[in-house]
């Protein structure tokens, strides 16, 4: 009978051991989570004169233009800039769905 008892005492004793453990475990890791920069990555748009350097050492399909435009959803204007071929892939896409559905 002692014998039992002395392996639950130590099954207790070692389960008390892996919850101070966890909890400590758990402790750090919202310690950890508050030491993170907030905002994470934010990406740097060109201001005007690198978009008018970088266009002017590239062909007219490679330039860049940044224009601020409202998001839907939003009232808040950003400043996006894009390629001009893809604005005109983008447009033809549009131009393309827009006469099928119309069809």
């Amino acid at each position: 009978m002692k014998l039992s008892y002395f392996a639950s005492a130590q099954n207790n004793s070692a389960n008390c051991l892996l919850r101070f453990r966890v909890v400590i475990f758990a402790g750090f890791s919202l310690l950890s989570a508050c030491a993170v920069a907030p905002g994470g990555y934010v990406r740097k748009l060109p201001n005007d004169a690198e978009v008018a350097q970088y266009n002017a050492s590239v062909e007219p399909d490679e330039r860049i233009v940044c224009r601020r435009e409202t998001p839907v959803g939003t009232n808040v204007p950003r400043r996006l800039c894009r390629y001009i071929r893809d604005i005109e892939d983008t447009s033809r896409f549009h131009r393309e769905q827009l006469k099928r559905v119309l069809r």
